[in-house]
């Protein structure tokens, strides 16, 4: 392993993390001198490299103010997938799935969309599939729509400023104000269910998966045909099991850590 001394050691690399990270729940938006505070940068270097993460996507600014995009989520999913999924968490998928007698599916945001990355697979057939890889917009789906829902009031505005929210059903939520409203019920009841908005007929229910920190690092989600899950069964039937699975992977990722 190299030292910060070693010739092999990137600085600018280094520098650049250090001001990703000093971006928390506390310190949402910055001006480069606060950043430069924060991380014994120069203001020079701060700006310089808050320019460039907003080149890159990964920061916003109004000219003064800087905060983290959506699109930074895409580092903790890169680490997030590298872990031994399929040794760690796709056992504990697979047997709440082959329990409920649903698709289970653990998911993280990915962008302005959740993306699926470990699924139990079951012999019945529905028609949308959730294999991992699988991207679906966050704001149609109970997996984004809890993640969302738990995220600072900072966050969501700047979700809501990038996404575009397109009609899939009939019962498609479509405007932004209907949606916030939605968000402020699942955070309430502490889940989110989509019943038809993405496929007629598809019903999801999700919970949030929490490590020790106070905003989810992904969700866990049940799916199938409506007729077999639906509003009538899900308290009873459903999210008993997803709670238990959620606080289960929770456990086993890493604390501390959180990919917003």
């Amino acid at each position: 392993m190299i030292t910060e001394d070693s010739k092999d050691f990137i600085r600018s690399i280094a520098r650049c993390m250090d001001v990703i990270k000093a971006f928390d729940a506390e310190n949402v938006e910055m001006s480069p001198a606060d950043v430069a505070t924060r991380t014994n940068l120069t203001r020079a270097t701060a700006r310089r490299i808050l320019l460039t993460l907003a080149a890159l996507g990964y920061v916003v600014s109004d000219g003064k103010w800087f905060r983290l995009a959506p699109r930074i989520l895409d580092l903790g999913y890169s680490y997030l997938s590298a872990m031994q999924v399929s040794q760690v968490i796709q056992p504990i998928i697979n047997k709440a799935g082959k329990k409920a007698g649903e698709t289970c599916v653990m998911s993280v945001m990915d962008g302005l969309d959740v993306i699926s990355i470990a699924h139990s697979l079951i012999d019945r057939y529905d028609r949308v599939s959730f294999y991992p890889g699988t991207h679906m917009p966050a704001f149609v789906s109970a997996a984004g729509r809890v993640t969302l829902a738990n995220q600072t009031e900072e966050y969501v505005d700047a979700y809501f400023a990038e996404v575009k929210m397109k009609c899939f059903t009939p019962s498609t939520i479509t405007t932004k104000a209907v949606l916030k409203k939605e968000l402020d019920h699942v955070r309430q009841q502490g889940y989110a269910s989509v019943d038809g908005e993405l496929e007629q007929g598809l019903y999801t229910v999700a919970v949030p998966i929490y490590t020790d920190t106070k905003i989810p690092v992904a969700a866990v989600s049940f799916g199938g045909n409506v007729a077999r899950i639906n509003d009538s069964n899900i308290e009873k039937k459903y999210l008993p099991e997803l709670f238990k699975v959620a606080e289960r992977i929770g456990q086993l990722l890493p604390n501390n850590h959180s990919f917003f």
